[in-house]
């Protein structure tokens, strides 16, 4: 309900005025930025980091020495973190844009009229209006409550809500679960809670995304991997007394390329690009991991009202008692729908088909999802609208076999019917506890809601993507099931009401796996259900609007709100859906596996280059042979097989797996083979050229060059294969990019300034073919090695080839 500054007591009915507001504001000088993120943090997480600091030093130790040709991966480096630092601050300006659209607000009382403020606009002073779903902005005392109940679990911990009275302090970080009231402010900002409030409405969640966790543990191994080469490759210089040059070379050819630098960076960018995109399709990524959070949900929990319906209410008939004047029971409807301290959709629905003046009230139970009823006292009589069924069950209200007819029919056929009746018994005082008066009913209101035309096309796609649905409503059984039904929710799917749910986490974990359709479900039970999910292993992503659905939310590994949602639900959302639109969600969805595929490729290229370098180190710079490579082959190799087709292959589309929770072993099953055989073809090329058939050191060197940069092409195109996916065609696109990247590198060797600055030379014919032959060879042994079972059971567990697997 739109508050209005006759209901806030004359103390305070005119509120502060606009240049005494405007006045302290001055005081109170430029908020905080509270934007998605710091540009200071942005560059530093681009800047300052391990691998760059490895670089740094190697980039340092190679100008020292005057290498200026071998020093170009340092320059790579940083134009790779500038990429990174300019996506994100893009990302960062889209996304605070429309950040602007769910940040906090409030109802503020100025010059006698309510208005709409952010936050950073409320001086001390001020009255705010709170209703249900509302966050608190700032603190403050209680200066007028209609039964207003505050969930102050972000504060204290305790999840129950707790009813404020005149007088009783308000603290931001809290939200209004039930009824109404104002509170009078005395402390804002840095001041307050206010400032703390995303934090703390967010921080108990956010861990790492799967993706992020299993990189992470990639680079971990790359780093662990690295730290014993380099001591064995510093220990062998130190032994054979290696000119300080040429140690330097060898260090920083075989130490720089084991690192997978490129691919944190490609992943920020991947999550800005994402959330850029997502956001042109009115999505809000308040989280940047979220994108690819998306693609590891396996169970999507959604209420109906809202999701599946658009939330609009029309009122199609207001069923009267036998014996009761319908004229005055629709003018006590309206009376009440009236009165009431806040409006829910329902009260909403009816006062607009009901107009009247509010009347005064003597004693008001607001509406809770809890109780799932409302009541108010007026001119002596007691009145309550709420769920027939839970009302009938609390023993408050029995139907006459007329209207019992009639709730059977209607909720069958979909729609939401509440009952009104009367009653000349006292209202409770707390109705969580004690249940509602003895009532004689005075009729049936039956409203129907809209379902999105998207809902159908949407659950659809879940069921095509293999993610389990649930369906968790606190309506009534026959009405959710119809709306279920009428979506295409099979119908057999299993269906449980809260008063059936187990109490024990075994048996509520079991119940929440087996059934899809939950009704009449309260919202702690909502939450007990999520977690329980969680619990059991599940990567649960949860769809809310109402305040009813912030304890769900909060244990969801994904929340996901509508735009015209309550505040507190935007507030803790990682995506907000910001036009209300439903089939939104198969986008996002869809582009959160994109992002892990995109991102799964990568780490085999990346893996597979660090692969390559170790074995270079052990199999050449140990031994004490001539390396094949200076530090300036090695990154125009890198460049052109790894650099250009990293940023194509971080925003094409892909047709691979998703590798749930094993990605180390999928890319290693991968990047060994790739990896071996590159270093196998590469030192055997180099070996023919400059020792078996006598050519010069640079022309054993760019013959290596030649076979390497033909092997990282190749497995560029083989990056999609795997047990069960040899059939994968390969993409045009991909086709045309090594084509190109091919006669780039063809270009290099033909233009006698760019050859000489690589200290390359023109091959012989006989140079080519050993060159190609040795890449020929090296394929063979990648193949050879990719069909062993115990690597094909290293990507795919289980997979016997043969079997029919995919």
């Amino acid at each position: 309900m739109a508050a209005t500054a006759t209901d806030i007591p004359d103390a305070a009915e005119r509120g502060l005025s606009s240049a005494e507001a405007a006045k302290r504001l001055r005081r109170l000088g430029p908020p905080a930025d509270a934007s998605s993120r710091s540009v200071s943090s942005i560059v530093a997480g681009n800047v300052f980091t391990l691998f760059n600091l490895i670089i740094g030093v190697f980039f340092v130790l190679i100008l020292s020495l005057g290498l200026l040709a071998d020093a170009v991966f340092g320059l790579i480096a940083i134009v790779n973190s500038y990429i990174g630092i300019r996506q994100e601050l893009k990302a960062k300006r889209t996304l605070d844009e429309l950040a602007v659209l769910v940040a906090p607000h409030a109802k503020v009382v100025r010059d006698g009229n309510v208005v709409g403020l952010l936050a950073e606009q409320i001086v001390p002073g001020d009255a705010i209006a709170i209703e249900p779903g509302d966050q608190l902005v700032a603190d403050g005392e209680v200066v007028a409550s209609r039964g207003m109940t505050l969930d102050e679990s972000m504060l204290t911990g305790e999840a129950d809500g707790v009813r404020k009275e005149i007088g009783e302090r308000a603290l931001s970080g809290s939200f209004c679960i039930a009824g109404s009231g104002h509170y009078r402010v005395d402390a804002v900002r840095e001041q307050s809670y206010a400032g703390k409030l995303a934090g703390e409405a967010r921080a108990f969640r956010h861990p790492p995304s799967p993706l992020q966790g299993e990189v992470n543990r990639v680079i971990v191994a790359c780093t662990w991997g690295m730290l014993p080469l380099a001591a064995l490759l510093l220990l062998t210089f130190q032994l054979r007394g290696t000119d300080l040059v040429e140690a330097a070379q060898t260090a920083t050819a075989g130490l720089v390329t084991l690192i997978p630098e490129g691919l944190v960076l490609l992943m920020s960018v991947t999550f800005a690009v994402a959330a850029v995109r997502l956001a042109r399709r009115d999505t809000l990524v308040q989280q940047m991991s979220a994108t690819e959070s998306l693609a590891a949900v396996d169970t999507i929990c959604i209420d109906k009202t809202g999701t599946l319906t658009d939330g609009r209410l029309r009122l199609l008939a207001v069923e009267v008692a036998e014996g009761r004047d319908p004229d005055e029971v629709q003018a006590a409807l309206g009376r009440f729908a009236a009165s009431a301290g806040d409006r829910n959709r329902t009260l909403e629905t009816v006062a607009e088909a009901f107009p009247t003046q509010p009347a005064r009230v003597g004693g008001e139970v607001p509406f809770s999802s809890k109780w799932k009823w409302s009541g108010l006292r007026i001119g002596g009589v007691g009145y309550v609208l709420g769920a027939p069924d839970v009302l009938g069950a609390g023993g408050a209200l029995q139907l006459p076999p007329g209207l019992a007819r009639k709730l059977a029919e209607e909720t069958a056929a979909g729609r939401r019917v509440v009952a009104f009746g009367q009653t000349s018994e006292a209202l409770p005082d707390d109705p969580a506890q004690a249940p509602a008066p003895s009532l004689t009913p005075l009729a049936l209101v039956v409203l129907e809601e809209t379902l999105r035309p998207d809902a159908a096309e949407t659950i659809a796609f879940i069921h095509d993507e293999e993610i389990d649905l649930k369906l968790i409503s606190g309506d009534a059984r026959a009405t959710v099931t119809a709306v279920a039904y009428a979506v295409g929710v099979p119908a057999d799917a299993g269906v449980i009401e809260g008063s059936e749910l187990p109490e024990d986490p075994e048996g509520l974990a079991a119940a929440a796996q087996r059934n899809t359709i939950f009704c009449r479900i309260a919202p702690e039970q909502k939450r007990a259900l999520v977690e329980a999910l969680r619990a059991s292993g599940r990567y649960t992503a949860m769809i809310g609007d109402g305040v009813n659905d912030v304890p769900a939310l909060k244990q969801a590994r994904l929340a996901v709100a509508m735009g015209s949602g309550a505040q507190v639900t935007k507030g803790i959302a990682d995506v907000v859906l910001l036009e209300d639109q439903f089939a939104r969600l198969p986008e996002a969805v869809a582009e959160g596996r994109r992002i892990a595929r995109n991102i799964h490729r990568l780490g085999r290229l990346y893996l597979t280059k660090s692969v390559y370098a170790a074995a270079l180190i052990l199999l050449v710079a140990v031994p004490g042979f001539a390396f094949p490579f200076l530090p300036r082959h090695l990154t125009l190799a890198v460049f052109l097989t790894i650099g250009i087709p990293s940023f194509v292959l971080a925003l094409a589309p892909s047709d691979g797996p998703l590798y749930r929770g094993r990605l180390l072993r999928a890319l290693a099953a991968f990047a060994v083979p790739a990896g071996l055989s590159t270093a196998l073809g590469s030192i055997l090329c180099f070996f023919l050229v400059d020792t078996v058939f006598g050519g010069s050191l640079e022309a054993g060197r760019t013959a290596a060059t030649t076979t390497l940069i033909v092997l990282g092409l190749s497995f560029v195109l083989l990056l999609e294969r795997g047990p069960g996916r040899e059939h994968i065609a390969i993409q045009s696109y991909m086709l045309a990019m090594v084509a190109g990247l091919g006669a780039l590198f063809a270009l290099i060797l033909a233009a006698a300034p760019v050859r000489d600055f690589f200290e390359m030379t023109l091959l012989s014919a006989s140079q080519w073919f050993l060159a190609l032959a040795c890449a020929a060879a090296g394929l063979t042994v990648a193949s050879v090695l990719w069909r062993l079972p115990q690597i094909e059971r290293l990507e795919s567990p289980g997979y016997e080839p043969g079997a029919g697997n995919a």
